[in-house]
């Protein structure tokens, strides 16, 4: 996964639409970005905001994408990546809460996503739980990101993980 306070090229953008066979198009939707966002973005004539960047980070990263940040002696790239997490796409209710059943590394775990966190993803109050639901599964590339980023640096030493802001890279929220 690529660092919180790095980013992708131009080139890198493209090269992983290239590997999982996306549009432009395809891309825009999985990452709830506008096309041209990212037409402009891969023409380098305009960088896009940290939260479009970061949600189409977060977009090819839950598709099997990994970056390779740029180093001293090798340049930067784009390639599969080992997916360690695997998740059902329904979501359960637990409370005010939802729950996605998953396993890392093939150990089962509930990722707990807090009603508050929805709130701040959404910057609006998630009044119903089908509202809130339905904010889960928009949202679903960016939490499962998240999720494995907890558990990379945390391990799965519980039944269950809690979602939180300090989750997400700066500038999600």
């Amino acid at each position: 996964m690529i660092d919180e306070a790095s980013t992708i090229s131009a080139a890198q953008c493209r090269a992983a639409r290239a590997l999982l066979e996306w549009s432009q198009e395809q891309l825009a939707v999985n990452a709830r970005v506008a096309r041209p966002t990212i037409a402009d973005f891969e023409r380098s004539t305009r960088f896009p905001m940290r939260n479009n960047l970061l949600s189409m980070i977060s977009a090819f990263e839950a598709a099997g994408i990994g970056f390779i940040a740029e180093t001293d002696s090798d340049g930067a790239g784009v390639r599969f990546r080992h997916v360690e997490l695997e998740y059902s796409k329904s979501l359960k209710v637990r409370g005010d809460d939802l729950v996605v059943a998953a396993k890392y590394r093939g150990v089962r775990i509930d990722i707990v996503v807090p009603a508050e966190l929805l709130d701040d993803i959404d910057r609006t109050p998630v009044g119903t739980v089908e509202t809130r639901r339905h904010s889960a599964q928009e949202h679903l590339h960016q939490l499962l990101v998240a999720a494995e980023r907890h558990l990379q640096r945390t391990g799965a030493g519980g039944a269950e993980i809690v979602l939180t802001v300090g989750d997400f890279p700066d500038g999600t929220f």
